[in-house]
Order: structure tokens, then C-alpha cells, then sequence
């Protein structure tokens, strides 16, 4: 049975900026109705999906509850649909904070995964990437609030995924995020190292998935005290950064990864390394070179505060 198109009102709602008390007020609904609609606990009538496509202007957003409805009869098009959402999503993310979208994410993540899972073979692949790529955010969003269980079983979910895709990127990636958080939540080396070295032998993955996995396993090393591998892991990361400078543009997912904010990161690893004075002067100048939009984020900030807390200040 395939789970309720609810959520994907929300993460539709919430990606186009509108509140729930404003959707409410201009399609004449209950707040507390919509509510309960968008959490999956009421069907969707045809009704309150023809109001929001209306207010939201999104032409195929009924289509895309009916396809939800019968998940076996989803196509290209609302997979791009999903994608643009996941996108906005992330975006907003980064202007109000995790907690604003990890309700949305959730749901879309549930949606998505059964989206994939009765996808017929045309369009399979295409939804078992989008299905990891969402369970990976998910996961992220949920250990960047302290839910590790939840953060790592989503982990877990999306590195299967990833392996059902066969693609470099997207396992890359996924493999990259469950060492880091696995590390974060339980401290388990063999664990972490082996999500690691998984990452970093993938053939075929973008440089600048490569420069972040290695600039991972330095900082996890250097945590150790193994400066030397660690630095050796750091010059990895470095001779990636340059490779990606003739590389295609990497996956849409890694917008986060700019050259500046590749250089925070290497500070991070830096300060462990008891590089202190470097290690802020890179910072600084990466932040420099970041957008705009990038510098109030969160995860901006949990990596500022590895070097020197005052820099969140900046």
C-alpha cells in the first residue's frame, strides 16, 4: 500500500515559503484539519490538493497525488517534481535551520522510499537515487538534532539504496555521511573506518566527493592523534580540491561544497593538528569566498566552531 501523498503537500507547502496558518487561510480550510492531512493521518481529498496546486501555482501537484495514491504509475515527471522540491527544501534549510524542514523531509522520505520500491523498470533507478538522496538528508537533518538512532538507521537505509543504484556519487556520498555520523554518535572505530575506507575507494566518483571524504577521514584521524597518516589523508583531499577545478560541476546534492567552504573544513582538521593560526587564517579566507547565503547556515557554523567559536560571530 502506498503511504498517503500528505507529506508531499507539506514539502510542497513549505518549499514554495507558505505557512500553514496562511495555505489555511487561502483555500479556506482548517489550519488543524491541513495539519492532519499533511501529516498522513487524513486522505487527501481532491479538493485540498486542487487548493494547493491553485495557491501554489504547481501544475502537476494533483497529478502528483494521484501518482502517489498508485505508486507503480510514477514517471520521470514527478520525480523531477519531487527533486525540485528536495531542493527548495534544502535551501530553506539553510535560511531558517533544520527544525523548520526535517517534518517535511520526513514524510517525503517515506513517500519516496515507496515511490521506489513499486517504480516500474523505466523509471526504477532514477527513483531509488532520488529515494537515497532524501533518506540521506533525512538522516543528516536528524542527527544535526541529536536523534542518532533515527540518524543512523536513515543512514543505513540510504547507503542501501545507494547500493541498489550502482552509482559512484550517490554511494560516495551516502557512505561518506553514515561514517561521519556513526563517528559523531557512537564513537565506534572499526565502524566509522570501515564507512570510510568504503567511500574512499569508489571508482568513479566526482573529486570533490573525494576531497570531502578525505577531508572526513583526516579530521577523524587527527582526532586519534595519527598526525602523519592524517596529514597524508589532507594532501588526498588537496590534490581532489584541484582535480575538481577540471571536473564537470558536481552533483546538484553538493552545492554546499564551495572551494571556501572547503577550506573551513580543512581548517577544522587543521586545528586539531595544532595548527591553530593556520587553521583560522584558511577558515577565514574560505569564509570569505563562500555565498552569502551559505554563512548563517548551521552546518556552517558546527564546523566555525571546531576551529575557534568567536568565528560564528563573524
Amino acid at each position: 500500500m502506498a503511504e498517503s501523498p500528505g507529506p508531499l503537500l507539506r514539502a510542497a507547502r513549505e518549499a514554495a515559503g507558505i505557512t500553514l496558518r496562511t495555505m489555511a487561510a487561502r483555500t479556506h480550510y482548517n489550519a488543524g484539519y491541513l495539519s492532519l492531512i499533511e501529516n498522513g493521518e487524513r486522505p487527501v481529498p481532491a479538493g485540498v490538493a486542487d487548493a494547493y496546486q491553485r495557491v501554489l501555482g504547481t501544475t502537476d501537484l494533483g497529478r502528483l497525488v494521484t501518482v502517489t495514491r498508485s505508486a507503480a504509475s510514477v514517471d520521470a515527471a514527478t520525480l523531477d517534481q519531487v527533486a525540485t522540491m528536495l531542493g527548495a527544501l534544502r535551501r530553506i534549510e539553510d535560511t531558517t535551520g533544520v527544525l523548520s524542514v526535517l517534518p517535511a523531509v520526513r514524510g517525503m522520505s517515506a513517500t519516496v522510499d515507496q515511490l521506489a520500491r513499486e517504480a516500474s523498470a523505466p523509471v526504477r533507478e532514477r527513483a531509488l537515487h532520488l529515494a537515497a538522496e532524501v533518506t540521506q538528508y533525512r538522516g543528516w537533518l536528524e542527527h544535526a538534532v541529536g536523534a542518532d538512532t533515527a540518524a543512523r538507521r536513515s543512514m543505513a537505509a540510504a547507503v542501501e539504496l545507494a547500493g541498489e543504484v550502482g552509482e559512484p556519487n550517490r554511494m560516495a556520498h551516502a557512505l561518506t555521511f553514515a561514517a561521519t555520523v556513526t563517528w559523531s554518535a557512537t564513537g565506534v572505530l572499526g565502524e566509522t573506518i570501515d564507512l570510510s575506507d568504503g567511500a574512499l575507494s569508489v571508482r568513479g566518483a566526482h573529486p570533490t566527493l573525494r576531497a570531502y571524504a578525505a577531508l572526513r577521514r583526516s579530521e577523524l584521524l587527527a582526532s586519534l592523534g595519527e598526525t602523519t597518516e592524517a596529514r597524508d589523508v589532507l594532501n588526498m583531499a588537496d590534490d581532489a580540491i584541484e582535480d575538481a577545478r577540471d571536473a564537470e560541476p558536481p552533483p546538484s546534492s553538493l552545492y554546499w561544497f564551495t572551494p571556501g567552504f572547503g577550506a573551513v573544513q580543512r581548517g577544522a582538521v587543521l586545528t586539531l593538528l595544532g595548527d591553530t593560526a593556520q587553521a583560522i587564517e584558511e577558515a577565514t579566507a574560505g569564509l570569505a569566498e563562500m555565498p552569502p547565503e551559505h554563512r548563517r547556515t548551521e552546518w556552517l557554523a558546527s564546523t566555525l566552531r571546531k576551529i575557534d567559536p568567536d568565528m560564528t560571530d563573524a
